[in-house]
Formats: C-alpha cells, structure tokens, sequence
C-alpha cells in the first residue's frame, strides 16, 4: 500500500523528512497503523496538527471508507466547554479544507478534477493524509533495508537493486569493484536524507 510520492510534504517529527521541507501545514503525529487490517485503505488512527497546533483526531477502519474526524481529546460536558471544543473543532476543519484545497492544487492542472468536485468536501484531507501516511511508511521501509542489505540506484533504469549482504564497508566495495562501469548510486554511503531521494524515485 506504500507509494512513492514525487512531490511529498512530511512531518516535521522526523529530521530526515523535514530536510526537505514541508510543502503543507497539515502534519500529523501519534500515528498508529494497524497493516493487518488495512485493505482498500490505511486502518489508523492519528493526530492532525495545522500550522504546528494541536487540530483534531482523525482514524480510519481500512475498509475503503472515508476518514472520520473529531474533536481532540475526551468530549467535554455539555456547557460552555463543549461549545467551545466543537467551535475549534469546526475552525480546524475548516482550515484543513483550505489547507488540503491549496495542495492539490498546486500538483498541477491534472488535479482540477479533485479540487473543483472535492473541494468543499473532507475528501481531499484525507488524501492528504493518506500521503502523510505513505511518506512516513516509505521512510520506514528504506531504513529497513539499508539496514539489511547494500542497495543501489540505476540513474539509467530508475531502479533499485539490491544485493543480499550485510552492508558493511568491506562488502560494499568488492561489490562497487565489480560493477563499476554501471550508473550506480550506492545508497548505503549517503546521507539519508539524500538516499531518501533516490528512493523515493524509484520505479518499482
């Protein structure tokens, strides 16, 4: 379920992704992702912060169905209270709209479809958040296997191979040796950040 994202926006949680900037307001954090029970959608439960301020809760069951959204926190006792938390709750929604609205739009032409039939609809959150998801899966996946095996990027193909084999110094550079005259790039010697890109990049 995990995609590539040319043009991802992350949370500013993880240093890594936060290197390359945000592109949206709209973060989330305290994400719990259940891939058992994630079919035609990401079954999670997560908080969705704008602008760096605490929004509102957002989950889904990972059955296809649209995200649901909902006041931060414990539902306050009828009062004055409760007004004030669904007042909030409804100002942020509001703001995620417009926030979600302007990304889509700026992917370009392509997307007029999205804007001009979801725009005033929560749809379009949650394709935000369902990239926010991804990106921060695709993170997760990468280190995993630069943990495990040496991999690099072919600037010719666009793909990424990998070789079964711990990537210590003294494995990769026989490895390099052999295949020097291909356009590799060994992602286990960059930066993160930078094997992110190529990563990210690549075609499956």
């Amino acid at each position: 379920m995990t995609q590539r994202n040319p043009n991802p926006f992350q949370p500013s949680s993880d240093p890594t992704l936060e290197e390359y900037g945000r592109a949206t307001s709209i973060e989330i954090k305290n994400l719990k992702l259940n891939k058992h029970f994630s079919q035609e959608t990401h079954c999670f439960t997560a908080t969705v912060y704008i602008d760096g301020k605490r929004a509102f809760s957002a989950e889904n069951e990972g059955r296809g169905g649209p995200n649901d959204y909902h006041p931060y926190g414990k539902p306050k006792k009828a009062g004055e209270k409760r007004n004030a938390q669904l007042s909030d709750f409804k100002n942020a929604m509001s703001d995620a709209r417009r926030e979600a609205e302007r990304y889509i739009e700026a992917k370009g032409e392509d997307y007029d479809w999205a804007v001009e039939r979801f725009g005033d609809t929560d749809e379009l959150i949650d394709w935000v958040i369902t990239d926010l998801i991804n990106e921060i899966q695709l993170l997760k996946e990468m280190r995993y296997r630069l943990k495990k095996y040496v991999c690099a990027y072919n600037t010719r193909t666009h793909l990424m191979d990998k070789w079964e084999i711990t990537p210590t110094q003294s494995n990769i550079d026989p490895i390099k040796k052999y295949h020097e005259k291909m356009p590799y790039i060994w992602l286990n010697e960059l930066s993160e950040s930078d094997a992110l890109k190529y990563w990210r990049n690549a075609r499956d």
